[in-house]
């Protein structure tokens, strides 16, 4: 009996350890301080003042007139013309968002079209963004809605959410797209993974644009010689193009895309830039400058299950999703 007894004791007592030990291990573990949340970070008075839904004035090219028009509805010309209706709901919500930052970003930091057509805005793509209200759905009006008043932004300040079509496998950093915005926007634009490829047009996978010879000859100067040895001589951190040298002079990749034509020559995603007889053959793939959001990457995330605030978050990284106005 006394055996027993104290093997009931040491039984007891283990027990009881035991439990002391799951006890301590779970106030240890409540104990724990939660982790810490971003802190808040004060807007610049040029965000802040944005209180209400503003208006903007936008110059038509097509007639040389001037509209005005409230910002949210200038948004839905703008997803609608760069992107339209067929895109997932929360792609078009990522396009309303990367537009309505970069208008307002614009408006602020570049003085928008103001000099050129005394506007805020232009239609023309070249200048600052699509803009086609006849192109406008359903479905376009809701995205708008939805993220109605949202923005991006950074320290405080508007981002400059640049966007474009369709890259090879990684977004582009500023200095290979926007060189002159390197100082404002290095920290959130950088190379990025993305997956566009998968369902954009064929024509944009992979092309080859040529141009006449004494066209490029006329862009690079003539320290560049006969162009019979044009090359890329510098590449980017996302592999673009960053420097294209002839004879005796180099020229930014972006600034030759630029005086060439965004519309010709597709991006600076090269494979090689060559001489043959009267042309100089560009092969390449992707569409447009590379910077921030690929709009074909967003169509990708956005089947994939992404939501708008993931999508924007991974082509913006370090930036914050913030509401102005409702």
């Amino acid at each position: 009996m006394l055996r027993k007894n104290k093997c009931l004791a040491i039984l007891v007592s283990i027990l009881l350890v035991c439990f002391l030990s799951f006890v301590g291990g779970c106030q240890k573990q409540a104990q724990k301080p939660a982790p810490k949340s971003l802190k808040p970070v004060k807007l610049a008075p040029e965000v802040s003042k944005y209180k209400t839904e503003p208006n903007i004035t936008l110059f038509r090219k097509a007639t040389g007139e001037k509209q005005n028009l409230k910002l949210e509805e200038y948004l839905k010309g703008v997803v609608a013309a760069e992107i339209g209706p067929k895109y997932p709901p929360e792609a078009l919500k990522a396009q309303a968002i990367v537009a309505r930052t970069m208008t307002l970003a614009l408006l602020e930091y570049e003085n928008g079209t103001r000099q050129k057509h005394n506007t805020d805005a232009s239609d023309d793509h070249t200048e600052f963004q699509a803009y086609d209200e006849k192109k406008i759905t359903p479905a376009i009006s809701k995205a708008v809605d939805a993220t109605r008043g949202q923005v991006l932004t950074y320290n405080g300040k508007f981002v400059y959410a640049l966007f474009h079509s369709l890259s090879k496998d990684k977004t582009a950093s500023i200095i290979e797209g926007f060189p002159k915005l390197k100082n404002k926007a290095s920290a959130y634009i950088v190379p990025v993974k993305t997956n566009g490829m998968k369902y954009a047009p064929a024509k944009y996978k992979s092309w080859t644009v040529k141009v006449p010879r004494w066209e490029v000859k006329n862009i690079m100067g003539a320290k560049a010689g006969s162009l019979d040895d044009i090359r890329i001589s510098k590449r980017g951190p996302s592999g673009r193009a960053l420097t294209i040298s002839a004879g005796k002079t180099s020229m930014s990749a972006a600034m030759l895309r630029e005086k060439i034509g965004f519309d010709r020559l597709y991006s600076t995603v090269l494979s090689s830039v060559k001489a043959e007889g009267n042309n100089i053959i560009f092969k390449g793939s992707g569409w447009g400058h590379g910077c921030g959001m690929e709009q074909w990457g967003a169509y990708t995330m956005a089947k994939e299950g992404k939501k708008v605030n993931q999508i924007v978050g991974h082509y913006f990284p370090s930036t914050r999703l913030t509401t102005l106005y409702k």
